[in-house]
């Protein structure tokens, strides 16, 4: 392990060769597909076709969108490592949430009205998390309910048709992990105990993994 602290723990092989591969920024979006995974292979009755829109949806909007509007917002601070395309990645960025807002709309119109609630939110939190406008949607609390809670709560929902106190209670520890994880992906770059946080982050993300791949694989063993 190098001696230095990262300057964001995912700049790395192989994601930081292309600033486009790198905005993707992959080892924490599968975090999010993979706490999606879980909570849809949770619900009482499963469907495959539910499980893919909603997949797509979310990588559109919250994996490219929110992710190239993140780098183009924070130009300064990664023009050493890239050439960012700033304002080309912005508009891509932007066009992504729009097209995963869209596609979270037909899953609405097809299985349940009521998860354009969800849709709205997540796609407000896409553009003003990265963009930190309003400031309190860059907040702490902000991440933990938009990038954690609501995502598993939604990934749920549109299965279930229901939510239940028990799920809720699920959906406020997926928020309060997710949030722990952003902390630590802070402390790999300004705290003085930086390996231990890189290390502690590494283990986090691959339960996640291995949490939504055995969940989805246990669920399509008995469709």
């Amino acid at each position: 392990m190098s001696e230095e602290p990262p300057v964001e723990p995912d700049l790395s092989d192989p994601w930081r060769h292309n600033v486009w591969l790198y905005g993707l920024r992959l080892p924490f979006s599968f975090v999010l597909l993979g706490w999606i995974t879980f909570a849809q292979a949770l619900a009482p009755s499963f469907s495959l076709e539910i499980y893919l829109y909603t997949l797509l949806a979310s990588f559109f909007g919250l994996v490219i969108g929110a992710h190239y509007i993140d780098v183009a917002t924070s130009e300064k601070k990664f023009s050493p490592y890239f050439k960012v395309p700033g304002r080309r990645m912005l508009h891509t960025g932007a066009a992504f949430v729009v097209l995963g807002a869209m596609v979270g709309v037909y899953i609405s119109l097809r299985w349940n009205a009521l998860f354009l609630i969800f849709v709205g939110i997540e796609t407000f939190a896409a553009i003003a998390y990265p963009r930190e406008k309003p400031r309190f949607a860059h907040s702490y609390t902000a991440f933990a309910v938009t990038w954690g809670a609501i995502p598993f709560l939604a990934s749920y929902f549109i299965q279930a048709g229901t939510l239940s106190l028990v799920f809720l209670a699920t959906s406020i520890f997926v928020g309060l992990s997710t949030l722990m994880m952003h902390h630590l992906a802070i402390m790999t770059r300004e705290s003085s105990d930086w390996q231990n946080a890189m290390y502690l982050l590494t283990l986090y993300r691959y339960a996640v993994y291995l949490i939504g791949l055995l969940s989805l694989v246990g669920r399509l063993a008995v469709l």
